[in-house]
């Protein structure tokens, strides 16, 4: 994944605490190591730090996440490391999946793909 992608991602996660494929005390753990690794990376950057700041007390603000995805990827360029470790957090931001179990007698229909139901022709 390319350095935008990873820092939106990384991002999203320092923001709104989203993680997939953990437990929740795990997940709390794992994304308060993220925002500590953030905020030591951001040291002495006051405008970097007030932009994670500002995502984590308002994570469905899109604007603060973009600007703490900026400030991510700025550093990101900077530092191969801390780049290594976004593409590390990135793969916990990617969606397990979905599962659907579908239990019916008779007449269901679940697709991957297309969602379209048509009605049944008439007997």
């Amino acid at each position: 994944m390319d350095i935008a992608t990873v820092s939106q991602a990384a991002a999203s996660i320092a923001a709104t605490g989203a993680v997939s494929g953990l437990a929740e005390d795990a997940a709390r753990s794992f994304v308060q190591r993220i925002r500590d690794r953030i905020r030591s990376i951001f040291a002495g950057d006051e405008r970097s730090t007030d932009a994670l700041e500002g995502a984590i007390a308002n994570p469905d603000d899109e604007s603060q996440v973009s600007e703490l995805a900026s400030a991510l990827a700025y550093y990101a360029r900077k530092n191969e490391e801390f780049a290594r470790q976004l593409s590390e957090w990135a793969r916990h931001h990617a969606a397990a999946g979905v599962t659907q179990n579908v239990k019916a007698g008779r007449d269901a229909y679940v697709s991957g793909r297309d969602m379209t139901v048509y009605p049944r022709p008439a007997d």
